[in-house]
Order: structure tokens, then C-alpha cells, then sequence
């Protein structure tokens, strides 16, 4: 099915779906339409996508994402599955604040629900959340669910703002009908902390990680990898995965690179992996240091390597042996989940539901504050030690397959979907 692209919600020729409403569904399995932010590479599309995948033989789906934004890589290898899930791109749909884009998005969603007449609307992140419930809501489907990949509750956005998103999400709670959260401190956020919905209205199912993909030729990408950037052996490869983002909070990241080349930390090389608008910033903040840089491998041999967004980001993971992670709020950080299954010990800042994605001092270090002293100091362990870094990453890869399986999370959200959708018809 081709992908389209919106229109100015004020054309009244345009034609919303290109599909025949009636034809799409069997009638004899529910529909379920799952709306993202945007279609790309990070935790919330790679998650979803392969768990509606998964659900296609018991779900007519539908899956609506949004606009990019300009540093991002859209997951094209999520387009592929065309004809067994369909897409539609809304380009009005976009994560930035934009009174006019939401609102345009929010009639262009509320036709979707019309035409498509879900049994079931699953929103996920902020954007889709606030504007795709409504609409379902005014669509009249009975079961409306929102995940929270992340929360914007703090560290995002000024007090005030803060505040008003925090009072939007309370009476979004109330035409919610199940919010999923994806850890325990996420939950106690959202039910406690913040009260946006009451527990009851919470279900609490972790992210799950394809164990077969993630692994699949670990020993040929890692030695692509170091060869494409001439790591030796005998060096220590640290990276760091994600947006370039103020809450992603890099310059901690870049501030740790300059504590520990002062420290004279040996035989350690480091990677940003990702895009943004701060990555000229980052860069200059090593020009000032004198450390060296090079955005990709044409000077592999440089300090830093900025190099942008890769896909598969296996070919990444399998060449690290350490993975960090310095935001400022995290929901559950996907990228650390990873690196544990690759058996890759992470060290990470304590925020959000970061504690609940690792085994504290055994499949790495959670540091209590954004300090560069306290970085330099568990990756200078972990450096100095491939011994302890074995002994983590095989304890890390343990927990994670446990915790974060891939066909429990398909299980858990068949029978969310199917409990909700039965209770409905009850009501």
C-alpha cells in the first residue's frame, strides 16, 4: 500500500485514505490503530513496530506516525512490511509545539477514526497522546490506550509549562482508558507522583527486545566496526546513542572525554552515535579541550568519532565494549537494554526508569548525579578491566533476556487488547 502524506486539513477535495475502509478489514478480527510520533530510528518505533508484526494475525492494524524531525533517520525498514500492516504518514502530526500543526492534526486523526472505525486506538508519546485521543474519543471507540514511552513532566520544558502539560494529561486520563507504562518508576509517576490516572488504570508491561535479531552475526559487525575505525584489540570503545538533544544532556558525555584524557586514562577511544543541534556545540567544546574529532571514520584515528545515524545499530552495539547514558529524564532508555543483551556493561545516570532497565554494580554502574568526575571514574574501572567488563555484560545479558523478552511483551499486550476490547462490549 503506497504511503501518503497530509494536506492542508482545510482542502475539502483531498481525499484523507486511499483505502477502501470496508476492504482493509475481514470483519472477523478486531481493528487497531496505533498512532506514533514519528517513524524512526529510536526506541519507540523499534519497539512498536515489530510487536504489530507480531499481532497482524489476530488485529486488522493500521499504524499513523508523524513528521521527522530534520536530524532524525525514518525507519525505513519499518515501510518494508507494507501489505502485512498498513501506514499513513500525517505531516501535520509533528513533536514540536505548533497550536496550527496539532490542531490540523487533530481533525485529520479524527477522520482516520471514521473511515478506519477501530476497535481500538493505541496512542504512543506526547504528541500522538494529545491530539489522537481526542480524537478517538469524539470518534466514539470504546477502548483508548497511551503509552508513555518517556514523560515530560520534568527537564523537558520550563515550570509553568511543566505544569499545564501535567494538568492536559490529567483530563486526558480520564477518556484514557488504560495507560501502559513500562517500568515501576514510570508507574509510581504517573499514579503517584503525578497523578494522572488512578492505579487501576494503569498496565505495567515492559518493553520487549528481539534477542535473535540483536544478536544475529555479533562477531563479524564487531570486527567490521573496529576495522571501518581501527580500534585495536587492546583499545576500550565507550559510546554514547541518541539525539543531540538538551535532555539527552551529551555535553556530560563530552565533558567525561575531556576528565579522562586529563586523567590519562589509556587506550580508550569514543563514540557519538546519533544527530542533532548540538553537535556543533560538542564539537567546538573539544576544539577548546584539544581533543581530536572526526565526524565518521575519515580520521579513524581520532579521540571522539561522531558518527551520525547508523542502521542496523547492531553494527554499533557489537563493536562497543561500553555503553553510557547521561540524560537528564528518561522513560525507559532503550539503547542501555540493548547493550545489555549484547552483553555490554552500561553506566548511566539515575533518572526516571533508568534503575529499573539494569542490575546496579552488576551489569553496570548507576551514578547518583550528572558528574563528570563520577563518569570518568566507573568507566576508568570499567576500562581497566576487561575482565569485570566480561563478568557484567554476561550478567546483563541474563537480566535482560529475562526481563525484557520480546514474545512476553506480545503476550501481554494480545491480552490487554483482547480483555479491553471484551470489556467494552459488556460496558
Amino acid at each position: 500500500m503506497p504511503d501518503k502524506t497530509d494536506q492542508c486539513f482545510c482542502c475539502a477535495t483531498f481525499q484523507l485514505i486511499s483505502y477502501d475502509p470496508k476492504k482493509l478489514s475481514t470483519f472477523l478480527k478486531p481493528r487497531l490503530l496505533i498512532i506514533l510520533n514519528r517513524l524512526v530510528i529510536g526506541g519507540q518505533s523499534i519497539d512498536t513496530i515489530p510487536l504489530a508484526l507480531a499481532l497482524k494475525d489476530q488485529f486488522d492494524i493500521l499504524v499513523v506516525y508523524g513528521e521527522k524531525e530534520a536530524d532524525e533517520l525514518e525507519y525505513d525498514e519499518a515501510l518494508s512490511h507494507r501489505g502485512e500492516i498498513s501506514f499513513l504518514k500525517i505531516a501535520s502530526l509533528k513533536r514540536s509545539l505548533n497550536p496550527l500543526n496539532d490542531i490540523a492534526a487533530f481533525f485529520r486523526l479524527k477522520k482516520v477514526v471514521k473511515d478506519f472505525r477501530p476497535d481500538v486506538v493505541h496512542t504512543h508519546g506526547s504528541k500522538p497522546g494529545l491530539t489522537g485521543r481526542p480524537a478517538a474519543w469524539f470518534g466514539g471507540v470504546k477502548v483508548i490506550l497511551h503509552t508513555m514511552h518517556g514523560h515530560v513532566f520534568h527537564s523537558y520544558y520550563n515550570r509553568f509549562v511543566s505544569g499545564v502539560i501535567i494538568r492536559i494529561e490529567r483530563l486526558l486520563g480520564r477518556i484514557t482508558t488504560k495507560i501502559v507504562v513500562l517500568s515501576d518508576e514510570q508507574q509510581a509517576d504517573i499514579a503517584g507522583r503525578y497523578k494522572i490516572v488512578p492505579p487501576g488504570k494503569t498496565a505495567l508491561i515492559p518493553l520487549g527486545i528481539d534477542e535473535a535479531w540483536l544478536l544475529r552475526d555479533a562477531a563479524t559487525l564487531r570486527q567490521q566496526f573496529r576495522e571501518k575505525y581501527q580500534v585495536s584489540p587492546e583499545e576500550t570503545a565507550i559510546c554514547i546513542i541518541g539525539r543531540m538533544v538538551p535532555v539527552k544532556n551529551h555535553r556530560l558525555f563530552i565533558d567525561t572525554v575531556i576528565a579522562m584524557r586529563q586523567q590519562a586514562v589509556p587506550r580508550t577511544r569514543f563514540f557519538v552515535v546519533g544527530d542533532g543541534i548540538l553537535k556543533k556545540a560538542l564539537q567546538h567544546r573539544l576544539d577548546e579541550a584539544g581533543i581530536t574529532w572526526s565526524d565518521g571514520p575519515e580520521n579513524a584515528v581520532a579521540t571522539v568519532i561522531f558518527t551520525s545515524w547508523v542502521t542496523p545499530i547492531t553494527s554499533v552495539l557489537h563493536g562497543m565494549d561500553i555503553v553510557t547514558l547521561t540524560s537528564l529524564n528518561e522513560g525507559t532508555p532503550v539503547s542501555i537494554i540493548e547493550a545489555q543483551m549484547c552483553s555490554i556493561p552500561v553506566v548511566a545516570v539515575n533518572v526516571g526508569g533508568v534503575k529499573d532497565t539494569l542490575l546496579e554494580n552488576a551489569s553496570g554502574y548507576l551514578l547518583k548525579e550528572h558528574s563528570a568526575v563520577q563518569f570518568s571514574e566507573a568507566l576508568g574501572k570499567l576500562a581497566g578491566d576487561p575482565v569485570l567488563r566480561a563478568q557484567m555484560g554476561a550478567k546483563g545479558y541474563t537480566f535482560v533476556r529475562q526481563k525484557y523478552s520480546k514474545q512476553k511483551e506480545v503476550e501481554a499486550f494480545r491480552a490487554l487488547y483482547t480483555s479491553a476490547i471484551a470489556n467494552s462490549i459488556k460496558n
